[in-house]
């Protein structure tokens, strides 16, 4: 008998999933998003397996937008 728990810095999700649908990419290389844009903002995802544990604060951690199987990375170190 047992637990398994393991951390992640990455969360990889998909559209369906709850990725946040503001986050376009051609729209943050016209104009870098910045956190104040989110800030106070909660978001949420579902219908992944398993149970997330995540990395507190001041950790990193990557949200990755799967789509079509393929990751694209966001991301950013604390107080960058």
């Amino acid at each position: 008998m047992g637990s398994f728990v393991e951390l992640n810095d990455t969360l990889q999700i998909t559209t369906e999933q709850g990725f946040p649908k503001e986050l376009v990419l051609e729209k943050h290389l016209k104009k870098p998003f910045t956190e104040k844009q989110f800030e106070g903002r909660i978001f949420e995802f579902h219908n992944k397996p398993s149970i997330r544990v995540y990395h507190p604060s001041p950790t990193r951690c990557f949200l990755v937008h799967n789509i079509d199987g393929k990751w694209l990375y966001w991301g950013a170190y604390p107080d960058d």
